[in-house]
């Protein structure tokens, strides 16, 4: 078992040692499913405003997306 010479720390346990993680580590998308809007608001896409009764969806991490940046799929 080797120890960090800086933490004392089993080096399999210290984050001093370990490598770093993955520059470009995939993004988590979730995109949840279409309703029509009951308030009116912006697209968070392309900031298009959209009314009361528009088809959005809510796309984690962006915020609302309204039916100019994406089909609807019901």
């Amino acid at each position: 078992m080797s120890r960090c010479e800086f933490t004392d720390l089993d080096t399999a346990a210290c984050a001093h040692c370990r490598p770093p993680p993955a520059e470009h580590a995939p993004e988590l998308t979730t995109a949840a499913r279409w309703f029509h809007a009951v308030y009116p608001g912006a697209c968070a896409d392309c900031g298009s405003p959209f009314t009361a009764g528009t088809p959005i969806r809510m796309q984690t991490p962006a915020g609302w997306i309204a039916d100019c940046c994406d089909t609807p799929t019901w």
